[in-house]
């Protein structure tokens, strides 16, 4: 059954059809334009790698043409793919986690969470539960029933993104569950961190090397 269907808990993937200078721009002056779109790809691989190692179905909500080579790609998988709503972030993301059952949206720049995380996302008994990110955002977020006043006039890609999220529900009286904390990927500083994690997955580490990224000392 597609998870946009479903009334099962199921993950929801939201990402971009690769183009230079269009992902992963804040990268680029580490990387170069091709290197941060070979990046978005890995990252968005990786991430799709690991939501399906949850146990629970995954589709992609996908900013881009529906029938580029990235799209056919997901596809092939077996992975359902759908069109991201217009607007900014609140509203891309109410559009994905609409649907009756519990829905939990990704993002493609934190590819250091665990599976296990996901399902804890799956089983929480609050109505919201955040994954705080590094940065001040969050990776993930759950809801069961939809919650629209979290994502209202949020200040997206800020430090202030999940702290302004988190009055959000606090002023609705909706309960929050936080999971854990994980990196983000979005500066160049980390994607040093990223190299020097042990969970940093093989192709990435591989790609930061030809690229020359170290890992912290």
């Amino acid at each position: 059954m597609s998870p946009f269907d479903t009334r099962e808990p199921s993950v929801i993937v939201l990402t971009k059809v690769p183009a230079p200078g269009r992902v992963k721009t804040r990268l680029a002056p580490a990387l170069g334009e091709e290197g941060a779109m070979e990046m978005h790809c890995l990252l968005a691989e990786a991430t799709l790698a690991l939501a399906a190692r949850s146990g629970l179905p995954v589709g992609v909500s996908l900013s881009g043409p529906l029938d580029s080579s990235f799209a056919e790609a997901l596809r092939s998988t077996g992975v359902p793919v759908e069109a991201q709503a217009e607007g900014d972030l609140g509203d891309r993301l109410r559009h994905a986690l609409r649907g009756p059952g519990r829905r939990i949206a990704l993002g493609t720049d934190c590819p250091l969470f665990e599976p296990a995380w996901l399902r804890l996302a799956a089983r929480s008994a609050a109505p919201v539960a955040f994954g705080p990110s590094e940065d001040g955002g969050y990776w993930t977020v759950a809801i069961d029933p939809p919650q629209d006043e979290i994502f209202r006039d949020i200040p997206w890609s800020s430090s202030e993104t999940l702290s302004v999220s988190l009055a959000r529900a606090r002023a609705a009286g909706i309960l929050v569950e936080l999971l854990p904390r994980c990196l983000d990927i979005d500066e160049p500083p980390a994607l040093g961190q990223l190299a020097s994690s042990p969970r940093c997955p093989p192709a990435i580490r591989a790609f930061l090397e030809r690229h020359g990224v170290t890992r912290p000392t």
